[in-house]
């Protein structure tokens, strides 16, 4: 239990090979991403399956997260392979005016504002929207690049005309409530609506997972607390915001999204390009190291990797280099993005904070907590203490749940008749479970009813039996 900051790793064919996973979760990792980008359902349900048999031979849960594909835009396959130079005018077309290059949605120009650019591949090249000409889009390049078939294309500033949630996400979602997914993330959100919509459908599908917001549009951004209020948790997916607003302004986003989510009370992951060198390296690089530090001393939750492992040629080393670098980073004196105490908290808040800094001022070994819901976990994770927290769920998809929370161990543990048996309970459970030595002290919390859901109001202070 020395390493705070979670590890979530994509699968894929690299990860398929008998005995890589089990290695991976020795590794490091906590929670398992799949693609829905990538694969079919039959691949999906396969690596969901393969996860909860590891984690069953680990001995500790696993987060299983859904990454959903969201709206994709592409220029069509027939489209012209040319370059593109600064100044020269594009016209973009979903009927396929002559000498227009085609854009496969049929309302392209509806989505198109006067703040409107589009965007090209991973970036370049840049059009400035200049005007519209019935169903044409008329744009200027403002940096040069390929145009080539089946490029990804991004409009910033868009009117909602793409679905929020495809007819494909809606398969895909229904599949990942089926296997009992933890997490479900949502490309391309661009309002707290999106994730409104998300959650409706999670819960008609008689589903309990955490829902995640991928922050990696303009509009996602400039709405961030309303998407804060309306998600689980966070992910901060650089490379279409990258795409979006350029790499110059992907740092401080990523550094203020950290700090606002957190403040908030949800998990964030840092994702995108971590160690893309060691998709073909077996070390990363001096400035991928520097990356996963900064994400780390930043405050993230979680940092995550894509290519790295799905289909990299050193998916072990890749995770091994994670967990490495982040355990360093957390020798740094302070995490810059911990939430600051606020006042007005409800009861179990108040109680729950004052836990932390009693295990704080204590030098406890480590803050255990019963918990029905998770909810306590959570509070304690977002303040950043180095104290481990313990967290004995009643249920394996509330300790599955919590693999995302900086700092969190959870475990399950039954829930018992009455307090006194439950705080016995949790001794003896936390002890076998991390390791802690007898006559260790630890700070405990529990309500008056257990098993009860934001009952907490009892914090204490006991010694490992």
């Amino acid at each position: 239990m020395e390493r705070r900051t979670k590890i979530v790793a994509t699968l894929g064919p690299a990860t398929d090979a008998d005995g890589m996973l089990d290695k991976l979760v020795a590794a490091g990792v906590d929670c398992a991403r799949l693609n829905c980008s990538h694969g079919s359902h039959d691949d999906l349900r396969r690596r969901a399956a393969a996860v909860r048999a590891a984690a069953e031979r680990a001995g500790r849960p696993l987060g299983l997260l859904f990454d959903l594909q969201g709206p994709k835009l592409r220029l069509s396959g027939d489209v012209e392979e040319r370059t593109v130079a600064v100044g020269d005018v594009v016209t973009f077309s979903a009927s396929g005016t002559p000498g227009a290059v085609k854009v496969e949605f049929d309302k392209f120009a509806a989505l198109v504002t006067e703040r409107s650019q589009i965007v090209i591949g991973d970036g370049v090249p840049r059009f400035a929207v200049e005007r519209l000409d019935g169903e044409d889009v008329v744009a200027r390049a403002v940096s040069p690049g390929p145009l080539s078939p089946r490029k990804g294309i991004n409009v910033t500033y868009a009117r909602p005309e793409l679905p929020a949630i495809t007819e494909k996400d809606r398969a895909d979602l229904a599949l990942a409530c089926e296997l009992g997914g933890d997490f479900i993330a949502l490309s391309f959100v661009r309002s707290a609506a999106d994730m409104q919509q998300l959650r409706e459908l999670v819960t008609g599908h008689g589903s309990r997972a955490r829902l995640i917001a991928k922050v990696e549009k303009i509009e996602a951004y400039e709405a961030l607390d309303e998407i804060i209020g309306a998600s689980d948790g966070l992910m901060v997916a650089r490379g279409d915001y990258g795409v979006e607003a350029g790499v110059a302004r992907v740092p401080l986003m990523q550094k203020d999204t950290i700090r606002r989510a957190t403040q908030a009370g949800k998990f964030v992951i840092t994702a995108t390009q971590m160690l893309e060198s060691m998709i073909q390296a077996p070390e990363p690089t001096r400035a991928e190291a520097t990356d996963v530090a900064n994400a780390v001393i930043d405050g993230t939750s979680a940092v995550m990797m894509s290519a790295e492992t799905s289909v990299g040629a050193y998916p072990l080393e890749s995770v091994t280099a994670m967990a490495t670098i982040a355990l360093a980073a957390e020798e740094t004196p302070v995490i810059h993005g911990r939430a600051r105490p606020i006042k007005g908290e409800d009861t179990s808040r108040a109680v729950m904070r004052a836990a932390v800094d009693l295990a704080d001022e204590l030098d406890a070994t480590a803050l255990i907590i019963p918990t029905a819901s998770g909810g306590g976990a959570r509070i304690c994770a977002k303040y950043r203490k180095r104290r481990p927290i313990i967290a004995l769920a009643h249920e394996d998809t509330i300790a599955e749940q919590l693999t995302l929370e900086w700092g969190v161990y959870p475990t399950i543990m039954e829930t018992a008749e009455s307090v006194d048996d439950m705080i016995e309970s949790a001794l003896k459970t936390a002890r076998d479970f991390a390791g802690l030595a007898p006559g260790s002290r630890v700070v405990i919390t529990s309500g008056r009813r257990t098993g009860t859901p934001g009952a907490t109001n009892l914090v204490m202070v006991r010694e490992i039996p």
